[in-house]
């Protein structure tokens, strides 16, 4: 949460949820990550992982935080087995901003039927808003190579 968010109090409802200040059922929490299910699902299982403390997007990342982003990931994972899903038959996956509706980075991990074909695209990995964790790893690791050869 940025400053003016905070001066013009305009709080972060992810943040809300990760702490327990809102009646929104949490899937599972530690010290690190938050899950929840979707207000507004795009087929039969549709949670958000959310880091406890803020964190604004993806575009804010750095390599730094890819241990964050492999426990989220793999915590998907995990929820997607225990509902009776193939991870690999399902979309675990970032919007890109601007297409994110909210400021701060979720992960969002989706099993099952999609409900229609334009939820079935809104959450397709490669498309310019949505990537996986492979392609943020990707992204983050050449920001880090940008950023080495400025500096030398």
């Amino acid at each position: 949460m940025t400053i003016i968010d905070r001066i013009l109090c305009r709080p972060c409802i992810f943040c809300a949820i990760a702490d327990g200040s809102t009646p929104t059922t949490l899937v599972y929490k530690d010290d690190e990550i938050a899950a929840f299910n979707d207000i507004n699902p795009a087929a039969e299982t549709h949670i958000l992982i959310v880091p406890v403390n803020h964190v604004k997007s993806v575009k804010t990342m750095t390599t730094d935080d890819i241990p964050l982003l492999e426990k989220m990931h793999q915590k998907g994972i995990d929820l997607l087995k225990e509902r009776g899903h193939d991870p690999e038959q399902s979309r675990l996956g970032f919007h890109v901003p601007p297409f994110n509706t909210v400021d701060h980075l979720h992960l969002h991990v989706v099993g099952g039927a999609m409900k229609s074909n334009f939820r079935k695209l809104k959450y397709e990995t490669g498309r310019m808003w949505y990537m996986d964790l492979t392609q943020l790893q990707a992204t983050l690791d050449k920001k880090r190579r940008l950023q080495e050869g400025a500096r030398l």
